[in-house]
């Protein structure tokens, strides 16, 4: 059994506070009699046959919801297998667009310098697919992946910071999108033929305002994307510029120029953590040769994977499990009490 939204099966835990509040309701209702009518009187009125019809009834309560719950995950039955040749790679660019990006301590400026680095490495890496995923405060897919190289670059040349107006660097949120782009649930929509290694390829200047992003990381690490960390720009401080007519650069509240520095410790602990790979851009050495030759020799070393000839979603099965017990439940007791 395999499931298709495995990240929801985290709502089955919902189900330990449902049984200590169905529990409860048993013990309030079993307290309630006792507090009506003496201890003699009790069994009288609620014998101990109608006490196991109130339990059951909570049983089935529980089972209905629960397989309610279970079935979010998609859960799908995979039998057989066929071998499917994987080669080639599939690329997403995650490209940092934040103001701290227009700095020119590298000509023309980092996001120029990025964009290049991008440009030399999608025409030089062979095969599979492309994809743009700009981001600062929030993450923004620029271009999903595709073989059309045009698109991809033309895309690719539009990307400024004035297309998020979120502002700051928040990675862990870049991360997961990123993983959502390449989650291996979508490889049974494509050809096997273009089917590709998962790489992301991260370029920024390090700077993080929220550093929750190592979680996202390993995660993407664990579901076998290969990560690759640019860090770009240079270590002495330099003004950020607004962008427009004349030199207006970003000043704070006081009216002092705001000075922005690469921060490479960041992306070092990252691939550190995360098992990625970590390279310094600067405006005397560009990294994008490096790099290609990595994921070429990922993307060389393909491999047979058995893949499952056929995935019957069993979601169906489970909802109508579900809906037994609930209206199982609905119905229990009530011919009894009429009777009664």
């Amino acid at each position: 059994m395999s499931f298709a939204w495995p990240e929801n099966i985290g709502y089955l835990l919902l189900l330990m506070p449902l049984a200590v509040i169905l529990g409860y309701g048993v013990m309030r209702q079993l307290q309630a009699r006792e507090a009506v009518a003496s201890q003699l009187m009790s069994g009288t009125m609620m014998p101990g046959a109608r006490l196991w019809v109130i339990i059951l009834k909570k049983v089935m309560l529980f089972f209905g919801i629960g397989l309610a719950l279970f079935s979010l995950s998609g859960p799908r039955l995979i039998s057989g297998g066929r071998p499917v040749l994987r080669k080639g790679a599939d690329l997403v660019f995650v490209l940092d667009i934040s103001r701290s990006m227009k700095a020119r301590d590298v000509l023309p400026d980092r996001l120029g310098q990025a964009k290049q680095e991008i440009i030399s490495i999608s025409r030089t890496v062979q095969g599979g697919r492309r994809a743009i995923l700009l981001f600062a405060a929030a993450p923004l897919v620029q271009c999903p992946l595709t073989t059309d190289e045009a698109a991809f670059e033309a895309l690719l040349s539009m990307a400024t910071p004035d297309l998020i107006e979120d502002q700051g660097t928040v990675f862990r949120s870049a991360f997961e999108l990123a993983g959502k782009l390449l989650k291996p649930e979508t490889e049974s929509r494509v050809e096997s033929g273009i089917k590709g290694e998962k790489i992301v390829v991260l370029l920024s200047d390090g700077e993080d305002h929220a550093g929750d992003f190592l979680a996202e990381a390993i995660k993407m690490q664990k579901a076998g994307i290969h990560l690759f960390l640019v860090g770009v720009g240079m270590s002495s401080p330099v003004v950020i510029p607004l962008g427009g007519a004349g030199d207006a650069i970003k000043r704070d509240e006081r009216g002092r120029a705001v000075a922005t520095s690469f921060q490479g410790e960041t992306l070092q602990k990252l691939a550190r953590e995360a098992g990625g790979l970590y390279f310094r851009s600067k405006s005397d050495h560009t990294v994008n040769a490096e790099i290609t030759d990595r994921i070429n020799r990922i993307a060389a070393a393909s491999r047979w994977v058995m893949e499952p000839v056929e995935r019957v979603p069993l979601a169906p099965y489970f909802l109508a499990g579900s809906l037994f017990f609930l209206l199982a439940e609905t119905m229990t007791g009530r011919g009894r009490g009429r009777q009664q």
